[in-house]
């Protein structure tokens, strides 16, 4: 940040009007891509309000940029977030647990504290604006916590494991802190998922090599864990392979009949 020519407060809002930007397309994307596996409609319902909402975000991230001088793209931006999106083009699972509930997560984790730095700094308009999208992200991770049960339901696994391998196999960086536990236990992710020092001693060896890779990684351009690495190597050894996508369509019409099923005993009640 210190070498940013832009004042630090504008560097910050720059940062998070990329954030919300790149999360619109991400909505919209797991709308149209996973719309060939015929999942309930009110997925593709949650997902669209997501993006709703992060229009509306972007709105006021870029009129506070034009309030204080500067607009979006008056610094260059990064294509980590949409790496996300690439890493789980093919799995709904994996978008779920890279997207809402650990990207949009950091927005929880740094929320309050962006929002005090931006206080010191005597920008009170634009800290009201933070807190206001950390409050709204809430919702969006509870959406993305919600259908993961309803998959891994479907699917017939434990979520829990589930979300730590694909983190792992997929994005480790993401298991990274520091972590804001009351905010994500708010919206139903419990630290045992994420954090690893919370898991047994053989798992937590992995996570710590695997986050270590995907940190120096991040550094240098690369991918967060290549194939060949000794951390990807440790990471493929002490996991099994994520679920081929074909599944995703008997899980749809699991969910589906699941969803008939809470229909019918609602009504009947």
């Amino acid at each position: 940040m210190d070498a940013s020519p832009l004042p630090k407060a504008v560097y910050m809002l720059h940062n998070l009007a990329h954030v919300e930007l790149n999360a619109i397309d991400l909505a919209w994307d797991t709308v149209v891509r996973f719309s060939r596996y015929g999942l309930p409609a009110a997925f593709y319902a949650d997902f669209a309000r997501v993006a709703d909402d992060e229009s509306r975000h972007l709105a006021w991230c870029i009129q506070r940029l034009r309030e204080l001088g500067f607009d979006y793209g008056s610094m260059p931006a990064h294509n980590l977030l949409w790496e996300g999106c690439e890493m789980s083009a093919a799995d709904l699972g994996a978008r779920l647990a890279i997207v809402p509930m650990s990207q949009e997560a950091r927005g929880l984790d740094a929320g309050d504290r962006l929002s005090k730095r931006l206080v010191g700094m005597g920008d009170n308009r634009t800290a009201a604006i933070v807190r206001q999208i950390a409050t709204e992200e809430r919702a969006h991770v509870a959406v993305g916590v919600t259908w993961f049960h309803a998959i891994c339901a479907g699917a017939g696994v434990d979520p829990g494991p589930k979300f730590r391998r694909l983190l792992l196999e997929l994005c480790p960086g993401l298991l990274k802190g520091p972590f804001n536990d009351a905010e994500r236990q708010l919206v139903g992710l419990p630290a045992a998922w994420y954090d690893a020092r919370l898991w047994e001693p053989e798992l937590r060896d992995v996570a710590a090599a695997a986050v270590a890779a995907a940190s120096k990684a991040e550094y240098a351009g690369a991918p967060a864990v290549a194939a060949g690495s000794a951390a990807g190597s440790a990471v493929a050894a002490a996991l099994a392979p994520v679920a081929e996508p074909e599944k995703l369509r008997r899980i749809a019409a699991r969910l589906a009949t699941m969803l008939d099923l809470e229909v019918q005993t609602a009504t009947s009640a």
